[in-house]
Formats: C-alpha cells, structure tokens, sequence
C-alpha cells in the first residue's frame, strides 16, 4: 500500500509519501506546494489543490490522510488553515482517495512518543523510523510524512484488533 500524508497550510502545504509492505514502511517521496501570498485566496486553493492531486496521481497513492485542524488563539490563521486543509482534502477525494484525519498531538504521539514534541524531534524521528541519511525538509514535508506513517501505525492496530 502506498499512503500520501499531507500537512496543510496556506502558504506551504507539504506532502509524504510512503510504502508499506509486511510490518515495514519505507520512504518514497517527500515536498511541498508553495502558494504566494500576493495571489487571491481562490488562485492559492486551486494551486494546494491541484499540488495535492499531481503528487498523489504521479506517485499512485492507494491511501490518503491529513492532519485535522488545530485551532488556536488566532481565528485568521484558524481560518487560513481550514481553508488549505479542504483544498488539500478535496485534492485527494478527487483522486478518489478516503482521506484519513489525525490530530496534531497524535502524530506527535505516534511518531515521536510524544503528543507536545517539537517539529526538529519528530522530523528527526520520521528520518529514524524511515530509515533516511538526512531529515527531510522542509518541516513540512517532514510533518507530512509524520502523518502518513500515523496513518500505517492507526492502519496496523485498526487491523489487528
């Protein structure tokens, strides 16, 4: 099985992509979709949109999740990132993909042991438990791979039990 993570983001919403064979998960592809913040906000969640699909159709991604919505103090930001995360949520329904959602404390937990653990421990942890030379960049490639390999782990104990 193959399993496209996203973390979604307005301004940078990164994607990971992994194998999974037997009881092991293996590193594919990891990147980001840039949008700039002078374009109108409908032209930004086409382009997260239309990143989404080409990573998940280039790289024939079987699974798909994304990490639910955090929300803070600030409702702008609150806001920005819900709409990123339905741009990137529809990218992948467009590939036909059941989009799986985890929040940010249980990545951390899965991948880190850890649900407050910071972004420069849990990407080094996905580089350890991904078996990679250097850590991926940027953080949110390497979040995004976090959340594919949250979605292997839920994956495997939803199977056995």
């Amino acid at each position: 099985m193959r399993i496209i993570g996203i973390d979604p983001g307005l301004n940078v919403t990164g994607y990971g992509v992994v194998d999974i064979e037997d009881d092991c998960c293996r590193h594919v592809a990891h990147g980001v979709v840039r949008t700039r913040p002078s374009d109108p906000l409908a032209t930004r969640l086409v382009a997260i949109r239309d990143g989404v699909v080409a990573a998940a159709r280039h790289w024939q991604a079987g699974a798909a999740a994304v990490e639910a919505s955090f929300v803070g103090e600030n409702a702008r930001s609150a806001l920005a990132l819900g709409q990123a995360r339905a741009a990137a949520i529809l990218g992948m329904a467009d590939c036909g993909l059941t989009v799986h959602e985890y929040t940010p404390a249980v990545v951390k937990q899965t991948v880190a042991g850890y649900g407050r653990g910071e972004k420069p421990q849990v990407a080094e942890m996905v580089r350890l438990q991904l078996g990679m030379k250097a850590t991926p960049s940027p953080v949110d490639a390497a979040d995004a791979l976090a959340v594919a390999i949250t979605h292997w782990a839920h994956s495997r104990l939803a199977a056995r039990g």
